[in-house]
């Protein structure tokens, strides 16, 4: 009882503390080091991300790094649900506009034997409504595939360059939109004008995506490097209880 209620010198350092604990009471070591959740550290990776460990202990996996997190989800997660979010929308835009057009093809096709009595229109309007399902399928899967692989691949370049250079931020989103935009005219070949104008589409629109999670992620707390000094500081000031005597 006596070594349990013991208390660590004020002027201790945090490793000191550790080893005076375990020393002492090796059966409370992971209970009395809890002042070493005070100091601050750095992650191994680029010098300008920082992290306060009271708000995230630090570990060697980078796939726990929150600084690599985007709205709230590790790389994976989020590669993986945004790919299947896009195939999912990209399937109901291309049902849509299948629908509409095998509609219209059906239409073309008959418009020279139009129905004349009463049953004749019901199976007339049958075929039709079969013609366009099938058709909503066929182009539904067409555009989700094709929707799918494009923010699939946007989202793998950007997590990849968040890994490579160490965190998240608005210009990996712009370099990974900028590659997709490069990647979606060659496959398409399309000339110049056109060329140039996806990719002025695709930096946009990482610029704008990579701001708005840069935005949230500062917000909530997350160091941003290009932001000011003082903001980033006052933001992380979030300190654990401190521990009781």
């Amino acid at each position: 009882m006596a070594s349990q209620t013991s208390t660590t010198p004020t002027n201790a350092t945090p490793s000191a503390t550790g080893v005076t604990a375990g020393a002492g009471a090796p059966g409370v070591l992971g209970t009395a080091t809890a002042s070493e959740q005070h100091v601050s550290s750095t992650w191994p990776l680029s010098p300008h991300y920082y992290y306060n460990s009271s708000v995230v202990n630090p570990t060697n996996d980078l796939s726990k790094n929150p600084l690599l997190n985007r709205i709230g989800l590790e790389p994976v997660k989020r590669i993986l649900l945004i790919t299947a979010s896009a195939s999912f929308w990209g399937f109901m835009l291309g049902g849509v506009i299948g629908s509409r057009q095998s509609g219209m093809q059906y239409l073309a096709e008959n418009a020279h034997r139009l129905p004349k009595n009463m049953e004749g229109w019901y199976f007339y309007h049958k075929r039709k409504n079969y013609r366009m399902m099938w058709g909503a399928f066929q182009k539904g899967v067409v555009f989700s595939s094709k929707t799918g692989a494009m923010v699939g691949l946007f989202e793998v370049l950007e997590a990849s360059m968040d890994f490579y250079r160490g965190g998240a931020d608005l210009f990996n989103s712009m370099m990974a939109g900028v590659a997709s935009g490069a990647f979606f005219a060659a496959i398409n070949k399309l000339p110049r004008q056109s060329s140039k104008h996806t990719l002025m589409l695709g930096a946009g629109y990482g610029l704008v995506s990579g701001g708005l999670q840069d935005l949230s992620s500062y917000l909530k707390g997350t160091p941003v490097w290009y932001l000011p000094q003082s903001l980033k500081e006052r933001s992380l000031a979030l300190k654990l209880p401190e521990p009781e005597e």
